[in-house]
């Protein structure tokens, strides 16, 4: 992946999670602007961003139950449709069920695609 500044969000994400107390130190990269807003809208807008998501899952899908990976990724996704409009939309979910394939199969990057697609349709139609 030539452009990994969605894994560096869902990372820096994950460490901050896991290890409030630590200072995030972000790598150098020329998408380090973007990198800090996602990460800085994550945990903003993270009660928006989990209504969001529990509104696009299926019904048989817990928002509780889903890996702590999949719901970064999920939630990181839906910042940028939500509230990075510039970007396309397209290069967005591309980028996401591309890290999803770093961690997951199949099943969990047709999930990300689903609700992405959704979350997408619901916002700008």
């Amino acid at each position: 992946m030539k452009n990994n500044s969605r894994l560096i969000v869902i990372q820096k994400i994950y460490e901050k999670i896991t290890n409030n107390d630590e200072k995030i130190i972000f790598p150098k990269s020329s998408y380090i602007r973007i990198i800090k807003k996602v990460f800085n809208g994550f945990f903003e807008k993270e009660n928006e961003l989990d209504e969001v998501l529990q509104n696009n899952l299926s019904s048989n899908i817990s928002l509780k139950n889903l890996d702590m990976i999949l719901k970064i990724i999920l939630k990181a996704a839906i910042y940028e449709i939500c509230f990075m409009k510039k970007t396309p939309f397209k290069v967005v979910i591309d980028e996401y069920l591309k890290v999803t394939e770093m961690y997951y199969d199949n099943k969990q990057k047709a999930l990300v695609n689903a609700v992405l697609d959704s979350v997408f349709r619901k916002n700008h139609y």
